[in-house]
């Protein structure tokens, strides 16, 4: 994971998230998952698809149930060759629910981590993508939340492969929460894999959980890779958490950092009427109320202004003016006129200097200067 320094506090960069293929019939194993035997990372290489017939499926399965309190006759107990429709029929044993909380198979198997049983019950039937537990809990709702408890890698593959499946990320449970706001609740390493992966199949960036959004969630929660992905999403930086505060009004120097650098698109500007103190130093700050003339001759560090990069409101005092649009995002596009105190220069025909330079914030002044300080990469030549 490549990381940025600005400040001394280290920009957290948005994760790719590893990829997983849906499983190939000429992938491979036969190894027996125990009942108590949580599969390790390394304990997932590529192996031999298996399917509903195999008999360490129907083993596994078996010891699930039974577990839950199912009284089953396992298929060890029959002939070496007994098949699964000895004891009962796939259709029969996908549909058996666990008594307490009405889980089904695929529930319990992903609450285990057990990914060949997972794999095996969608090829057996991919409608069970939208079956639901008495909670209404879909299978996405359990896998989304299950890095807690079992190896990410193996969390990261039953995602991709529910959403292979048709699994549906807007779904939600009797509380009226979706698989993205379940993983923000429940999410305790700073991994944005499975995050990605829901966004990038619709999941709503700007979802709120009790009125606060996913962003001020992993804000408060110190996960900045998590954060920046939101940002670099289009999560919105204008909201307020459940107290009210805006997010510079509490995150730390390093969180801010990263959420700010990872901003691809404009986002509009705060008004005094939304918020009325600069970002930085809290000083009250008020529009300006003459011209452009008088506020050149008479300007006071109370004056509001916004950052042209986040649009947060600051004084006058704690903003900079310079030439670092270059090192904008190609996405990002402002109108240079659109700032808190355009009204006192509409009649003022701007030079093309203006638009070259730029007032940004004591932060954005320094993560654009270090993108423009980069080495750019050279074109190769050919003669």
């Amino acid at each position: 994971m490549a990381v940025t320094t600005y400040f001394g506090h280290t920009a957290a960069s948005a994760s790719t998230p590893r990829r997983f293929a849906p499983m190939t019939p000429t992938s491979a194993s036969n190894v027996v998952i125990h009942e108590d035997e949580v599969p390790e990372e390394d304990d997932e290489p590529r192996r031999n698809s298996m399917s509903m017939e195999d008999p360490t499926v129907q083993k596994s399965l078996f010891e699930m149930f039974n577990k839950r309190g199912y009284n089953l006759i396992s298929p060890s107990h029959s002939t070496v060759n007994c098949s699964f429709t000895s004891t009962a029929s796939t259709s029969s044993v996908i549909s058996f629910r666990e008594p307490v909380h009405g889980q089904t198979p695929i529930h319990i198997a992903i609450r285990r981590g057990d990914v060949k049983v997972v794999e095996a019950l969608l090829r057996s039937d991919t409608d069970l993508t939208d079956m639901r537990d008495d909670h209404g809990n879909t299978p996405l709702h359990f896998a989304v939340g299950t890095s807690r408890r079992i190896p990410l890698t193996n969390a990261v593959r039953m995602v991709a492969m529910l959403l292979h499946g048709g699994a549906n990320v807007h779904a939600v449970n009797n509380k009226g929460r979706s698989p993205i706001m379940v993983h923000l609740l429940t999410i305790q390493k700073d991994d944005a894999s499975i995050l990605t992966m829901l966004l990038d199949e619709g999941a709503n960036v700007n979802t709120e959980i009790d009125r606060v959004t996913l962003l001020h969630v992993a804000a408060s929660n110190n996960l900045p890779i998590v954060a920046s992905t939101l940002v670099s999403h289009g999560a919105h930086l204008h909201t307020t958490n459940e107290l009210g505060l805006y997010l510079h009004q509490y995150a730390t120097t390093s969180m801010l950092v990263s959420i700010l650098a990872h901003i691809k698109v404009a986002r509009p500007y705060v008004t005094v009427d939304m918020h009325h103190q600069c970002s930085d130093c809290r000083r009250v700050v008020k529009p300006a109320r003459v011209n452009v003339f008088f506020r050149w001759l008479f300007r006071t560090k109370s004056e509001a202004t916004n950052c042209f990069h986040c649009g947060w409101i600051y004084c006058h005092h704690c903003t900079a003016m310079g030439p670092w649009k270059d090192a904008l995002p190609s996405t990002f596009h402002r109108d240079e006129n659109d700032d808190i105190n355009a009204g006192f220069r509409r009649n003022k025909a701007p030079s093309k200097q203006m638009f070259k330079n730029i007032r940004c914030c004591r932060i954005c002044t320094q993560i654009l200067k270090e993108r423009l300080a980069k080495p750019r990469p050279t074109q190769p030549h050919f003669r």
